[in-house]
């Protein structure tokens, strides 16, 4: 059951609200801020399904990345408890702040099967640790 409401989230989220920088309202970590990128979530679209949280997360490049993807976000789920988060929804772009069309999107466990696992995150050493502190509260 659980399985099939998940899926009807992600199909809802690709089909009728496409990933498009504008439609966010970002909220920037700022712990998460270095010299080479920011990384920001919006608040609004922070829920809750069972135990895990599900929100979006844009990932701020301020220095060029491998094939010049500047950007990416990202719908992400979390498990608050062990501090562990997979990623479901991935888009990255060619320019800042998500802006312009994506230069790839995928639904990672349709995809990539193998890439959609829980990986474990620091909350006081990583900066994916940082905003999961700020997701989890």
């Amino acid at each position: 059951m659980i399985k099939k409401i998940f899926f009807f989230i992600v199909f809802y989220l690709l089909t009728f609200s496409p990933v498009i920088s504008a439609t966010f309202n970002w909220t920037l970590v700022p712990e998460t801020r270095n010299a080479s990128s920011q990384v920001f979530y919006d608040k609004k679209t922070v829920f809750s399904s069972g135990k895990y949280l599900y929100f979006w997360q844009l990932a701020n490049h301020l220095e060029d990345l491998d094939d010049d993807i500047y950007s990416t976000i990202t719908h992400n789920m979390v498990n608050c408890d062990t501090d562990e988060l997979r990623v479901i929804v991935y888009s990255d772009f060619k320019s800042p702040m998500g802006r312009g069309k994506p230069d790839l999107e995928m639904i990672v466990p349709e995809k990539i099967r193998d890439s959609f696992i829980w990986r474990y995150f620091d909350r006081n050493n990583t900066i994916q640790g940082t905003v999961l502190d700020k997701i989890c509260k």
